[in-house]
């Protein structure tokens, strides 16, 4: 009798460690979407994690300008850190039916990337040049 039922118990110990494993992993994705992202330049706080979004498919895109230089960008619904300069035009637009605005950081004034808008904004930030807070 002893051996069958000590088959069938569990220490509390191995069950907490499963419960705590599903809770920290539920912990990290929420911490992860509660990521701040600033500016590289001043550290200002521009958008979060969580408002990154995909624009035909992807989130990350790598453009060139006419000039020959590229950008690797990330999209995102709001960057309440960035302010919109320059009348929107559709001259050379990345995205097909957007037209777009320079997206300046709010604080220092360097550009953080492009707002595009057409019905449906977002704004697509350089990579390089916003970063996780520390």
């Amino acid at each position: 009798m002893e051996l069958v039922w000590n088959q069938y118990c569990f220490k509390k110990t191995d069950l907490q460690a499963e419960k705590s494993t599903s809770t920290d992993v539920e912990n990290d994705e929420t911490a992860e979407e509660n990521k701040k992202l600033c500016c590289t330049f001043c550290k200002t706080h521009v958008t979060d994690v969580a408002a990154g979004i995909s624009i035909n498919g992807q989130h990350t895109h790598t453009f060139s300008n006419p000039a020959g230089y590229a950008y690797t960008i990330n999209c995102y619904e709001s960057a309440p850190g960035c302010l919109n300069i320059g009348e929107g035009t559709h001259q050379f637009t990345w995205f097909k039916g957007y037209e777009w605005q320079i997206a300046i950081c709010h604080a220092c004034k360097e550009q953080l990337g492009w707002f595009f808008s057409n019905g449906q904004q977002f704004y697509a930030l350089i990579a390089d040049y916003i970063s996780l807070e520390k």
